[in-house]
């Protein structure tokens, strides 16, 4: 591992011990931009404030164990006509014990920007070390959020067999928009056979039902039986077979039957392989991916096809950057919880975003199909960092008259995504970072296409023991319906408590 992973390490060490532990923070951002309004034909030059007090809580012991970061950030335009707003940001997840091994409930939070469609006006967040914050004059982004609850109840029937009794509950919300809020309910009950050996048997049913603003919704059940078989430590394959009954394709329900095979191979701690194949009526699913790390090095590969019901893509940031380097610091903290802060404090020495600027999705009613694939690898060196990503996700609809949004007016929607970040150690307390990015959004013939490409410069430092500043530019260029260019630079300055 890097010094200065290990540096960052120590650090957190040393400012963090088991329990709970909760550090605000107050970061005050000033940007100047060309193009506010994001538009060739009437350029609105524009300084924006952004004050953003924020919160992180971790716990990493006790009942409940997780981790939540908040920021509310408020935006406010200086000589431009444009009204000052406010941002949520949020992203959390937890689980509490409530009974000890026996009632767990697992819950999951997030609030971000997403793309209303992935046609219209796209642009380039400014991407910090706490996260992106999307501050230009942008009415194609809507804020979304998306609550999810998971009450889990284990237990055992007699020496036999374990169950797990889990219900499934979901609110997404978007603000100034009732095209994406959606609400779902569901549960399932899984029945595993104990001490099973080379073999074990399995059963499983699940139902769901969600629920869009318009008043449609999508209904689904399904039972399947399987048998897990583990010839070696490294091997793990499972085949299953089934009924299933859903209104994916619309008009009344339909039933069929279901089944599929997955497979594991976990050759070494750092190297997984995962395949999965299984048949629905509707469309088959698959997934496939590979993941190696080393210990200055992670590589990634996937390709997925599965079923979506309502809005695509995620909410706010794609998190890649962080996901690498969670996987990377593996072998250097084992418990997640503890490993989420040696994450922050490395990207946050390095002045590298959490997020990638990635193709965000688009905001949709109805059900789709959602084939993705991804390559990324990430690659540390003593000083500097490298960590490139290739997407592509092709979202087509399912049924007729079932969706709103994008996929009302075309059958599919491609997002391609390309991004390239370099991180350079300059002092033990400063570092610059260059990001390049390209989003590219097509459909069917006769759809606009849409184009983003961005580049983006850092200056990160640290001041002091809980101080830090970023200083940066960016250059971005848009072509679709609306196109354009915009430069900024901006300061960014950031204070622990």
């Amino acid at each position: 591992m890097a010094a200065h992973a290990q540096d960052a390490r120590l650090a957190v060490a040393a400012g963090q011990g088991g329990g709970t532990s909760i550090q605000p923070r107050l970061t005050v951002m000033e940007t100047w931009t060309d193009n506010l309004t994001l538009s060739d034909r009437n350029k609105d030059a524009a300084l924006i404030t952004t004050v953003s007090p924020g919160i992180t809580i971790r716990s990493t012991g006790g009942a409940v164990r997780g981790t939540l970061d908040y920021s509310l950030n408020g935006i406010a335009y200086i000589k431009s006509d444009q009204p000052s707003r406010v941002q949520n940001s949020l992203s959390a997840s937890g689980q509490a014990e409530l009974i000890s091994r026996t009632l767990f409930v697992d819950m999951r939070a997030s609030i971000g920007q997403q793309n209303a469609s992935a046609f219209g006006l796209q642009s380039t967040p400014t991407l910090g070390s706490q996260g992106a914050i999307s501050n230009l004059a942008n009415s194609n982004q809507h804020e979304t959020g998306t609550l999810s609850v998971s009450p889990l109840l284990h237990g055992q029937l007699g020496g036999l067999a374990s169950f797990d009794l889990r219900g499934d509950f979901s609110r997404t919300e978007v603000r100034g928009s009732s095209l994406g809020d959606s609400r779902a309910t569901g549960g399932s009950l899984v029945v595993n056979q104990l001490n099973g050996g080379l073999l074990a048997w399995w059963l499983r049913a699940s139902t769901q039902e969600v629920k869009s603003s318009s008043a449609a919704s999508n209904r689904s059940s399904t039972m399947t039986g399987g048998l897990n078989y583990r010839p070696d430590p490294d091997w793990f394959f499972t085949a299953n077979a089934g009924r299933e009954r859903n209104d994916f394709l619309g008009g009344s329900s339909q039933s069929g039957v279901t089944g599929g095979v997955t497979g594991q191979w976990t050759p070494t701690a750092r190297t997984r392989v995962n395949g999965d194949w299984q048949r629905h009526n509707y469309g088959n699913s698959h997934g496939l991916t590979f993941e190696h790390r080393m210990s200055r090095s992670v590589w990634r590969l996937s390709d997925t096809v599965s079923t979506m019901l309502g809005n695509t893509g995620a909410t706010g940031g794609v998190r890649s950057n962080y996901d690498q380097f969670f996987l990377m610091f593996a072998s250097l903290e084992p418990d997640p919880v503890k490993r989420d802060v040696l994450v922050r404090a490395f990207l946050q020495a390095q002045g590298i975003s959490p997020d990638a600027p990635a193709a965000l999705g688009f905001l949709s009613t109805g059900p789709s199909r959602l084939h993705s694939q991804l390559a990324s690898i990430t690659l540390q060196g003593a000083r500097t960092t490298l960590a490139a990503q290739v997407s592509r996700s092709v979202t087509s609809r399912l049924g007729s008259n079932l969706n709103q949004g994008d996929l009302a007016n075309t059958a599919h929607v491609e997002q391609r995504s390309y991004s390239l970040t370099g991180s350079h150690q300059l002092t033990p307390s400063s570092s610059a970072s260059l990001t390049a990015s390209r989003q590219e959004t097509t459909g069917d013939a006769g759809t606009p296409s849409a184009r983003l490409t961005s580049l983006t410069a850092n200056w990160n430092a640290r001041l002091g023991t809980r101080l830090n500043v970023m200083l940066g530019g960016r250059h971005s260029r848009f072509a679709g319906t609306t196109s354009y260019s915009e430069n900024a630079v901006y300061a960014n300055l950031t204070q622990l408590f």
